[in-house]
């Protein structure tokens, strides 16, 4: 366990050099709240979500292109081991704004988690691929964007067995002037 925890340690150093990398670059638009679960297994994460890296126009709507670094936890409903998951991530939004306010997001990312068991489920490596898929909405006239995703984390078959674990989640952002 103390190997996991170096690991994470790692991880979110890694995470904050990013973050400071990119910062002169890249200013905060969104800091969040996700929060999901599925078959008994829940997730909580905060978020904070760049400013679009890339603009452009699909099927004559507004897509862009962010980055999301987040910072979670992961709990089993039962287990023998570690029942609770930290993890970091970051992640590579698409989003494509269909009508005003309202759109449509896919993303792809790397996590690494505390430790290869969640609960009784054996996730063979710390290293795990995210992939969202979701809709939002920007409140009219508030600094408030209300989303629903379905995510999936997985090793991609890197080491065997590949259990994965899905969530469905609610998520809270306030957005930036």
């Amino acid at each position: 366990m103390g190997n996991d925890k170096s690991t994470l340690r790692r991880a979110a150093v890694c995470l904050l050099a990013t973050l400071g990398a990119v910062n002169h670059v890249v200013h905060a638009d969104e800091l969040g709240v996700v929060a999901g679960s599925l078959d008994g297994y829940r997730s909580l994460a905060l978020n904070y979500q760049s400013s679009p890296l890339w603009q452009g126009t699909l099927a004559a709507h507004p897509l862009d292109v962010s980055l999301e670094y987040s910072l979670g936890m992961m709990r089993a409903p039962a287990g023998k081991s570690d029942r609770d998951l930290a993890h970091v991530g970051i992640t590579s939004f698409a989003r494509w704004w269909f009508v005003p306010n309202t759109g449509a997001e896919l993303g792809v990312g790397a996590n690494v988690f505390s430790g290869t068991r969640l609960g009784d489920k054996d996730i063979s490596t710390a290293f795990q691929f995210g992939s969202s898929v979701g809709l939002f909405h920007r409140l009219e006239g508030a600094p408030w964007l209300l989303g629903l995703r379905l995510t999936h984390y997985s090793n991609a078959g890197i080491k065997e067995p590949n259990a994965g674990q899905n969530y469905i989640q609610l998520r809270a952002s306030y957005v930036f002037p």
